[in-house]
């Protein structure tokens, strides 16, 4: 039976051959093709490309970057700074709690095991993907760290005392200490009145100078929990069944009135790793009374060709759209600008698959006497090749020839609107533009697979 002891031994060469793997895949693919057409030039360029990457990744090499260069880069905790102001250089905070707290409080101190948020230097990122690779049995590498596992420590370096001096290293990253933790001109400040009870004139109170950092840790763990609640597959299976006369009824998970804080717009790597695994996407939940409402749900007319081109998308994306006409306006060349018209196409992409989202949770089959094209009918109406009859639908959802359809109904449709929205540049609305919006809509297809939401079903 293996024991975390023998998980701890392998958990570095484990993680560096994932590394080597995962660099390498792409490079594996283009060797094994060059292999069948036989072409040397080409195995030759991926071989040597391929040593590369496994001397990068050799265990003394890559440990000893870790520990003097990549070590420095970066900044660990719970709670960061740049959360609050993405210019914000103040260090980050690693909270662990002295004490138990009331269960009915919710904080970073209800969390079992929080996740450890890092920033820095992008280069330097590998470092925390190291300290939160999964050893098996929910025992991570920083966990090891953190406990001064002995077989851990033994495998960092043959030479013991230098063994010694990379634990000692990691570990003082991982725990965040400082001697003099720093604050910034971005960060926001509180004065906490201390001794307003005992004092007679304003000039005599005193203050506790409060920082309020981001809780990123935190943050995460709600985003993770609310996706598991929306997305996993027994509530998929739960909203499916619902309007089934024979099917299972069981209770499912609905969360109107969601809010989206976006972090970092378009690089949220540049606010911490964990806002970068988010997409820089953290949700609030509504402190309101539901309010029941009949026009809540996206009704889509019968006689509707095109989903795109349907009025009531128009109404509930309006917003949206200004929005992306209004930056487009600005035609300068600029990274800025660039980041802002990516920003604002990403947040229409939300806003449209959202609406998506709530057609395919629809009852299965709902799309058979819409005027829908069949590409977008296999989109919208996921789980309509389930049903008895189907099979042809079903045949025709395999091919996945649909999915780069609803790609191009989407740049066609979008290219359209600006040209007439925007008619002093109609003319800039070219080929080259109708690429870029397909190539827009497959990377946030992407995203929201990463994501488990998949969006095209």
């Amino acid at each position: 039976m293996t024991t975390i002891n023998d998980l701890a031994l392998t958990a570095i060469s484990r993680f560096l051959e994932q590394q080597i793997d995962s660099k390498s895949e792409k490079l594996q693919k283009q060797l094994m093709k060059a292999q069948e057409d036989g072409n040397h030039a080409v195995i030759t360029e991926c071989q040597t490309q391929i040593d590369e990457i496994k001397k990068k990744f050799e265990r003394v090499h890559w440990l000893d970057l870790a520990v003097n260069s990549m070590a420095k880069q970066l900044k660990f905790g719970t709670h960061i700074s740049k959360g609050i102001h993405p210019d914000a250089k103040g260090d980050n905070v690693n909270f662990i709690p002295k004490q138990q707290r009331l269960n009915t409080l919710v904080g970073t101190h209800s969390l079992a095991n929080p996740a450890l948020d890092a920033n820095g230097n992008a280069a330097a990122l590998p470092l925390a993907s190291f300290f939160d690779f999964d050893v098996g049995k929910g025992v991570k590498v920083r966990d090891l760290i953190l406990a001064d596992n002995e077989q851990f420590i033994a495998s960092l370096s043959d030479d013991k005392e230098m063994a010694g001096h990379y634990h000692v290293c990691f570990k003082h990253v991982l725990q965040s200490t400082m001697e003099n933790p720093a604050t910034h001109e971005r960060n926001k400040q509180m004065l906490w009145v201390t001794n307003d009870n005992t004092v007679n004139h304003l000039d005599e109170l005193q203050y506790i100078n409060i920082i309020p950092l981001y809780p990123s840790a935190l943050t995460y763990a709600v985003y993770l929990k609310i996706n598991e609640l929306r997305y996993s597959e027994e509530n998929k299976k739960a909203l499916e069944n619902r309007f089934k006369p024979n099917a299972l009824h069981t209770s499912y998970v609905s969360m109107p009135n969601l809010a989206i804080v976006q972090l970092g717009g378009s690089k949220p790597q540049n606010i911490s790793q964990l806002t970068s695994r988010q997409g820089g996407r953290n949700y609030l939940l509504p402190s309101l009374p539901p309010k029941i409402s009949q026009g809540r749900e996206f009704s889509l007319s019968k006689f509707c060709e095109n989903f795109f081109e349907s009025k009531t998308l128009k109404y509930h994306i309006q917003d949206d759209f200004n929005y992306v006409v209004q930056v487009v306006k600005d035609t300068r060349n600029t990274i800025d600008v660039r980041d802002k018209r990516k920003d604002a196409i990403d947040r229409l992409l939300h806003t449209i698959f959202g609406i998506a989202h709530v057609l395919q949770n629809k009852p299965a089959g709902w799309s058979k006497h819409y005027a829908l094209p069949l590409a977008q009918k296999i989109w919208l109406d996921p789980y309509r090749g389930d049903l008895d009859g189907e099979a042809e639908f079903a045949n025709e959802k395999a091919k996945n020839d649909w999915q780069k359809m609803i790609l191009q109904d989407f740049a066609s449709w979008f290219n359209q609107q600006l040209r007439s929205t925007v008619k002093e540049l109609k003319f800039d609305f070219a080929d080259a533009e109708y690429s870029e919006w397909q190539r827009e809509i497959e990377e946030m297809q992407k995203f929201y697979e990463r994501l488990g939401k998949g969006v095209f079903l």
